[in-house]
């Protein structure tokens, strides 16, 4: 598994495309229409989006789950699932 992380505005979202695009996988994010004139606007293009809703469903409902998944903004991702979410930690390794 990729974890990419870093401060704002150092290329994260662009990272997470490109890995995106190279495993043929699905980037599920808040604003699916927004992210994909985003990956446009790099150049890239040929990538499948799903909202956080979207995922929730596409798991419940979804047996083949041959596409590799990435995530942008995995907090923001885990507080839309439950809103009671008061914290995790996490390994870097």
């Amino acid at each position: 598994m990729y974890q990419i992380i870093d401060k704002r505005a150092n290329g994260k979202t662009s990272r997470l495309l490109l890995l995106a695009k190279e495993n043929n996988g699905i980037v599920v994010c808040r604003a699916p229409h927004l992210m994909k004139e985003k990956a446009y606007n790099y150049g890239i293009v040929g990538i499948d989006f799903m909202s956080y809703d979207e995922y929730v469903l596409f798991q419940r409902m979804n047996t083949d789950n041959s596409k590799p998944i990435y995530i942008d903004e995995l907090s923001l991702f885990l507080k839309y699932v439950d809103p009671n979410l008061a914290g995790y930690s996490e390994s870097v390794e």
